[in-house]
Parts: C-alpha cells; sequence; structure tokens
C-alpha cells in the first residue's frame, strides 16, 4: 500500500457484504436513493454474487462456472460497488476501514447508516486433518476445484492397477448432509456413473460415493419423510449414505469416523464449518451487541437492538419470525431481509418520523436437487418428490437467477446437457509457484521505495544492497545466505529503500502471504521475524532508542564503549581444537578469522554441535570451513554510537563487532553497554 495520506469516502449508508442479502439491500436501496440523491456504497470482496442454491450443477459440470455469478454492477447500479476487503468497522465513530489492493491506500469510509451482511465463514480447524485435506463447496472456484479434481483422480485410476491405490483413487467422501452436501452428492454420482464410460479400465461399480451426515435423517430442515426419500434415491443410484456418524480425523487416503471405521478415499469434500465472521464478532465484542453465536440480535424491524443507524441482516442476524422463531440462514429470507432493510433505511433518512415495516415473511418452501432429473420440495402444506420437485426446483431458482441474460445462459446449458455428454476437459492452469529463483545482472534492480511488499527473499550467491532512494546512502547490504523483505511484509508496508545487485547475484523468493503463517506458527521462526520485524522501520526504531538512551553517548565513537576483548577461531581449525576455545570463552558467537586475520564471518557454538551430529564425522578431521559462517552488524573503529545501534537494528540483533582498516576484529559494542549501570 502506497505511504500516502488514506482516502476517505463519506457515504449515507455503507452495505458491508456482497451476498443475497446485502446485493438485495443495496438494489432495493440504490432504486429509492438515486431520486434523494442519497450516497450509498456496497463493499464486498468480490465483484460478483454467487447463485449458490446451482453451485453443486457446476462442480457437476452440468453448468458453466460464468452462469452462476452475477456482476454486483449490474445488479445495484443505482449504487457505487466497492471491491476490497471489510477491516475495522467503529460503530462509535460511524467509520469503517476497507482495504482494496496492494497498490491502493487503505481507504475509511465515513457513514450515516451501516447494514452488516458479511455472511459467516468457514472454520474446518474442530477435525483434525480437514483444514489441509478436505475440499470446500462455497465459492465457483471451490465447485471448479472440485469438478477437476474428481476427473483428475478418473484419469489416475484408468492407468493405476494396484487394487488398494484405485480403490482411494474412486472413492469419494462428502462430509455433511445439508442441501450443499445433499446435493454435491447427487451431482458427483452423476458425472462419475456418466463419464466412466470413457475410460475403459474403471467400471461403473469400482466408483463409491459416501455421505456423511451427523444426524438421523439428511436434509434435516425437511420432514423425516422427505429425508428417507432423499437417502433412499441416493442409495439406489450408488451413494453410501452414513447417519448419526461424525468424523473423527482426515488424512490424505483416510477418513477416520468417532466409531473407529476407516474409509480409505484421496478426495474428502466438506460442506460443513460454517463459523461466525471474525469481522461481525469484532463488532460484538467492541460494541457489547447482544448475541448469539456470532449472530446480532435484531428488532423485527431488522436493525440491531438498541441502535437505529446499525442494521443487520442475512447470516450475521438472529432477526425474529413472525409466529416464533427466528429467521434461518437461507437465501430465500436473506434477498427478502434485503429489500425490507432498504426500505426501512429510506424511510430513516428522508422522514423525521420514519414508519418502519416489520418483517413478516415466513419462508415459501425448501428445495433440494438430489441429481439425476430427482428433487424434494416442501412448498406449504405440499411435500412433493422425483421428477415433479425436480421441475419446480428448476423452474423456482431459474426464476430466482438475477437477470435475463443469465437465465438464458442457464437454460441453453441444460437443453445442451439434455442431448451432448458432459466435458471431461482436465484444465490446469499454472498457478503461482511458491518459491522461484530470480537472477540479478550488476545493477538490476529488485523493487523501488514505495513499491508494495509481496516477498521474501533469500540471497541464494551474490550481493544485493538497500539504497536510500533520493540520497542513494546504503542502509544494508546482504549477501550469500542473508535474506530480507520480512519487515515490509509483516508490517504490510512498502518498502522503505531501492534494492541493487552489486555481483551478479541469484535470489530465491517465497510468496510472503503463502510462507508467512508457516514461520509464525513454528517458535523457532516466530522469535526469528521478532526479532527482524520488531519495528516499522529503522528511523522509528532509532528514534525510540535515542528517548531511552543519553544523546551525548550516541554521539561518542565505538572506540571509547566497546569491549576490546574478543576471542576468534582460525576457520581452519577442527571441531576439536574449537572446543578449547570455548572453554576459554563462554561465548554464544565467536568471530571466524582468515589466515591472515581478516573477518570471514560469525559462527554460533549451537550450529557447530548441530553439525557433530552428522554420520561418520570426525571432530580431530573436520574443520569449521564446512560451517556456513552468517554475518554481524560491524562498524569500523572511529564511527559513532549512533552508526553501531542503527547496524544492530537493521538486521534485529544486539551486538556489534568493531573491526580496524585490516577488516580485523578488534572489539564488541553490546546493546546492554549503552544503558547506565
Amino acid at each position: 500500500m502506497s505511504d500516502s495520506a488514506e482516502n476517505i469516502i463519506e457515504l449515507d449508508v455503507a452495505i458491508l457484504g456482497g451476498g443475497f442479502a446485502g446485493v438485495y439491500c443495496a438494489k432495493t436501496l440504490g432504486k429509492l436513493a438515486k431520486k434523494a440523491g442519497l450516497k450509498v456504497g456496497i463493499i464486498s470482496k468480490e465483484n460478483h454474487m454467487v447463485f449458490q442454491p446451482m453451485l453443486a450443477e457446476v462442480a457437476g459440470g452440468s453448468l458453466s462456472p460464468r452462469h452462476v455469478i452475477s456482476p454486483i454492477r449490474h445488479l445495484c447500479s443505482s449504487v457505487t460497488v466497492y471491491k476490497a476487503e471489510v477491516g475495522k468497522v467503529d460503530l462509535e465513530n460511524k467509520t469503517c476501514s476497507i482495504n482494496s489492493g496492494h497498490f491502493s491506500n487503505r481507504t475509511t469510509i465515513k457513514y450515516k447508516h451501516i447494514v452488516l451482511a458479511l455472511g459467516a465463514e468457514i472454520d474446518l480447524s474442530r477435525v483434525p486433518g480437514m483444514p489441509e485435506h478436505a475440499l470446500l463447496m462455497q465459492g465457483v472456484g471451490d465447485a471448479l476445484h472440485l469438478r477437476q479434481t474428481v476427473i483428475s483422480r478418473l484419469e489416475e485410476a484408468n492407468i493405476e492397477t494396484h487394487p488398494e491405490v484405485r480403490e482411494k483413487l474412486l472413492s469419494f467422501v462428502v462430509v455433511g448432509g445439508g442441501y450443499s452436501g445433499v446435493e454435491t452428492a447427487g451431482e458427483l454420482i452423476d458425472l462419475l456413473r456418466e463419464v466412466s464410460a470413457y475410460y475403459p479400465n474403471i467400471c461403473k461399480d469400482d466408483i463409491k460415493v459416501t455421505l456423511i451426515h451427523s444426524q438421523s435423517h439428511i436434509l434435516n430442515t425437511l420432514s423425516e419423510k422427505l429425508g428417507e426419500y432423499a437417502a433412499e434415491k441416493l442409495q439406489e443410484r450408488g451413494v453410501d449414505v452414513l447417519l448419526n456418524t461424525r468424523v473423527a480425523s482426515i488424512t490424505a487416503s483416510r477418513v477416520t469416523l468417532q466409531d473407529g471405521r476407516d474409509i480409505l478415499s484421496n478426495t474428502i469434500v466438506s460442506t460443513v464449518g460454517n463459523a461466525p465472521n471474525r469481522v461481525i464478532q469484532d463488532i460484538i465484542e467492541k460494541s457489547n451487541l447482544k448475541s448469539d453465536r456470532g449472530r446480532i440480535d435484531t428488532t423485527e424491524f431488522l436493525n440491531v437492538i438498541d441502535r437505529d443507524d446499525v442494521w443487520a441482516i442475512g447470516d450475521n442476524s438472529n432477526t425474529p419470525m413472525d409466529g416464533g422463531g427466528l429467521c434461518p440462514a437461507t437465501a430465500q429470507f436473506a434477498s427478502r431481509m434485503g429489500e425490507l432493510c432498504g426500505k426501512n433505511i429510506f424511510k430513516s433518512l428522508t422522514s423525521k418520523t420514519p414508519h418502519w415495516d416489520k418483517f413478516k415473511f415466513t419462508g415459501l418452501g425448501e428445495l433440494a436437487s438430489i441429481g439425476h432429473k430427482t428433487a424434494v420440495a416442501k412448498v406449504g402444506p405440499w411435500q412433493l418428490s422425483g421428477l415433479l420437485a425436480w421441475f419446480m426446483w428448476r423452474t423456482i431458482y431459474l426464476s430466482k437467477l438475477p437477470g435475463l441474460e443469465r437465465k438464458l445462459r442457464v437454460i441453453l446449458d441444460w437443453t445442451l446437457d439434455l442431448f451432448f455428454p458432459r466435458d471431461i476437459n482436465l484444465l490446469n492452469p499454472r498457478y503461482t509457484q511458491l518459491v522461484k529463483k530470480v537472477h540479478l545482472g550488476v545493477g538490476d534492480k529488485l523493487f523501488n521505495a514505495g513499491d508494495p511488499a509481496f516477498s521474501i527473499y533469500v540471497v541464494e550467491k551474490g550481493k544485493v544492497e538497500l539504497k536510500h532512494p533520493e540520497t542513494g546512502e546504503v542502509h544494508n547490504e546482504f549477501s550469500d545466505g542473508d535474506y530480507f523483505g520480512e519487515r515490509a511484509t509483516v508490517h504490510e508496508m512498502n518498502y522503505r529503500y531501492d534494492a541493487v545487485a552489486t555481483e551478479d547475484t541469484q535470489l530465491v523468493m517465497s510468496n510472503a502471504r503463502m510462507i508467512l503463517p508457516v514461520l509464525q506458527a513454528s517458535r523457532r521462526f516466530s522469535r526469528l521475524l521478532e526479532k527482524t520485524t520488531a519495528g516499522a522501520s529503522i528511523t522509528e526504531e532509532l528514534a525510540s532508542m535515542e528517548k531511552q538512551l543519553d544523546a551525548k553517548l550516541l554521539d561518542q565513537k565505538v572506540d571509547d564503549l566497546m569491549s576490546p576483548a574478543v576471542i576468534g577461531i582460525p576457520i581452519n581449525t577442527t571441531f576439536q581444537e574449537a572446543i578449547q576455545y570455548f572453554k576459554k570463552k563462554a561465548y554464544t558467537i565467536y568471530p571466524l578469522f582468515s589466515k591472515d586475520e581478516k573477518l570471514v564471518g560469525f559462527i554460533n557454538r549451537v550450529d557447530m554441535f548441530d553439525y557433530c551430529k552428522r554420520p561418520n564425522f570426525d571432530m580431530n578431521k573436520e574443520t569449521l570451513q564446512v560451517l556456513k559462517p552468517y554475518k554481524m552488524p560491524t562498524c569500523k573503529l572511529g564511527c559513532s554510537v549512533r552508526s553501531a545501534v542503527r547496524s544492530m537494528l537493521g538486521v534485529g540483533r544486539y551486538k556489534c563487532f568493531i573491526l580496524d582498516e585490516k577488516e580485523r576484529v578488534v572489539g564488541v559494542l553490546s546493546m546492554t553497554d549503552l544503558f547506565p549501570q
């Protein structure tokens, strides 16, 4: 992000979330507000709305992924759309921070009314192995990923001859017997049975789809009769339905159930794990809102209790339903909440004594497709199943699909699906690699000051200098084995210096967003990161140190404060001989000297002892040359203490070694030497 001043946007209404609730609120309010000259904005992390009921058909190859998403700008043409991640929301000061990307400034939205419609999040952490191995069904990307994975498993199984390996490749497990799980299982069995005809080494009976549900019948929001009918139809087509069953753990090749049974499978799909939205949870805690399990209590008018400028709808609300109970988190309720919320907010902004309408919708019914032109439905007092329910499912959801264009495209897809086989193309786009090699020639720039920080770099061979963009002063240099870039990425800052190669240089680059969570999870790595990323910049850290230290001391020469007694070790010393140096003075770090007593680098006793563990190691023969020395802060005799402190802060170390004009170590300055006794 840029270092310039942040953006300020003033709105009458800020709508957070681009799902059914948020979009229908924006659509309704936008039409009303346009005539009144009100400013309405919707903030969504995607610029499209996903039509969730048809997502399983994307995974099954019946529908194109583009046809189940609609651009929010088309749906809500009368409001301003901000594609951004929502950060902190301050209800007391009526502000909301958003982040639209790496290359733009942070933005603060000031509002009069705010609508909370961010939806729920996914938390798979309660089942060991599920976050790592389970596939999701939350968005179009998830549906495409599942489809590609299924086709890939078929391609592998068509070649594999080992029975146990084939069993795992052709076994597919869906966890969760709600609407999403049942529809996904139905589409999967249809896809697998149909396309298996094109794989001569795969028999239909080799394919196994298992649906795991923790309750007594699937689709438990419907009647038990319809749930049993759906399970029966799925079983007839080859789906193994396990009821009253929970998953204990998941690995890359098996699902372990709580009763001890194992299911061998390389493909597990999770449709469970809904969790409170973190932004909403933060709002609840900071503003002390009444809530239950991350859903905010509202009145029947959809405003948050005791607030007339904060509204919660969809998955983020506990709204009383007319006749008793709470409104369920379904699309039909969310869309109607959005419409009513938009109307009530408009009344609040345009009337001194607004008369809000109550939310009286109680539901039209529920539908679930179970594949193979079969569905179950509950519409009013009627319960339907089979082909008629399937026809009703398609007709009703087609009518709810936003936009005439999308409706026509879906009708075309469905029509073609009746006459032509499903697409079995396996598309493997080249994703960004976690690690890349970068080559720089002399004078080549790696990045400029002000560029957004994305990566952490390790110098494999060569040298890179960080230079002040205006003065050209060298702030730091990195050579073989050094790393840099972690400070800017951890603090989400822009780079503060130009990075220039002064030799032919080979770098290893890693995407910081992917590798930092791994490093921060390790105690050892996290301590290292804490040292090197302790502050926002060296200038700010130095300013902080100056407040704590005597200014006159910082202007002194290091010669006056350094400890002259430094024990160094010749680099050609054997490990056995090095032990004798350790006994003379128990330092943690020792300088290594070349034959002419010039500094080569530094070693740590721990690193040396770790090397001793190697097989066939001989302490009397191996010399310290086999170790890879690392760098420590250094400065020349006559330099100021301030310069030494800057060198230490630059690499997160608290010792600086003093060199003479011949590059020999003559002393050491510790940070503790700078504080009074």
